[in-house]
């Protein structure tokens, strides 16, 4: 465990030497406080004094870019912080610093009460805004299995009636299928659930929290089939391609070669349509 010097103390130390509120460290001497110890989080202890430090200094060094007149200024006013952090954390001219860290807090003692107050309003605009879209997401998720789950009963409890109305009915099956599937609705498509959360505006640099943008509804797809201008002749269609002696001169392929998922009509009807294209296509009459 460490504290605000930065030596490590075992837990069994820290509960001997500190069986009193406060004590010395037992290496610097520095007074500490036994609340104040807690868990080591980096392997080098001069970095867990200077994280200690930084915060520290930086509860009263909370000026913004807003709060100087040119971005020199506050660049010298970020200078100033790092000197100080780097003092305290090596000692160099400790009591020093510590008396201008003291006259800067009487100096600026309204301004740091008041950008300690707007630090506290964008952390908790940050968290609102944290719960807010973790709530949407789990919304969503809910919403999304929800879904699923309909479409799977929907799904059974479909099958179920074509089949009692298969055992039921004496008509043929062809048209108790075709009028089970005329029956069948597509389901609407629900509204997606909104959260409703703070809105938080910029004002005096202050930051921006903007809420998520909800989903829009997906419209569904419809497909038109394609048109093509060959300016020519029509090309038959795959079926009526034997019909009319087109593929009596194409070579017949065997099975490892109808693994694409492409017959000899294909090829064939593409072969036609490379030369019926333009075939009607007159400049002149345009």
């Amino acid at each position: 465990m460490v504290n605000i010097c930065g030596h490590r103390l075992c837990d069994a130390c820290v509960d001997s030497v500190f069986s009193k509120p406060s004590a010395p460290c037992p290496e610097c001497g520095i007074a500490l406080r036994r609340n104040q110890f807690r868990q080591q989080q980096f392997e080098d202890s001069s970095v867990e004094k200077e994280v200690d430090i930084r915060k520290k200094i930086l509860k009263d060094y909370n000026k913004t870019e807003n709060d100087f007149p040119t971005l020199r200024d506050y660049n010298d006013y970020l200078e100033e912080i790092e000197t100080i952090v780097y003092n305290l954390t090596n000692g160099i001219d400790v009591e020093e610093t510590k008396e201008k860290i003291e006259a800067y807090r009487k100096e600026y003692q309204a301004l740091i009460l008041k950008n300690r107050v707007r630090q506290q309003r964008e952390e908790q605009a940050m968290k609102d805004e944290l719960e807010r879209e973790q709530l949407e997401l789990e919304l969503r998720s809910k919403r999304a299995f929800a879904e699923v789950e309909e479409a799977e009963r929907e799904r059974k409890r479909q099958k179920q009636s074509i089949i009692s109305e298969l055992m039921t009915s004496d008509s043929p099956a062809s048209e108790v299928l075709a009028k089970c599937a005329a029956a069948v609705k597509a389901p609407s498509a629900p509204e997606p659930a909104k959260v409703v959360g703070p809105t938080y505006h910029a004002h005096k640099g202050q930051a921006v929290f903007s809420s998520l943008p909800q989903p829009k509804e997906d419209v569904v797809y419809v497909y038109h089939p394609l048109f093509f201008e060959s300016y020519g002749p029509l090309v038959p269609d795959l079926d009526d391609l034997q019909h009319y002696g087109y593929l009596a001169h194409v070579k017949p392929l065997d099975a490892s070669q109808l693994g694409g998922g492409f017959t000899p009509a294909h090829a064939c009807q593409r072969q036609l349509q490379e030369a019926f294209s333009c075939l009607l296509y007159f400049p002149n009459e345009q």
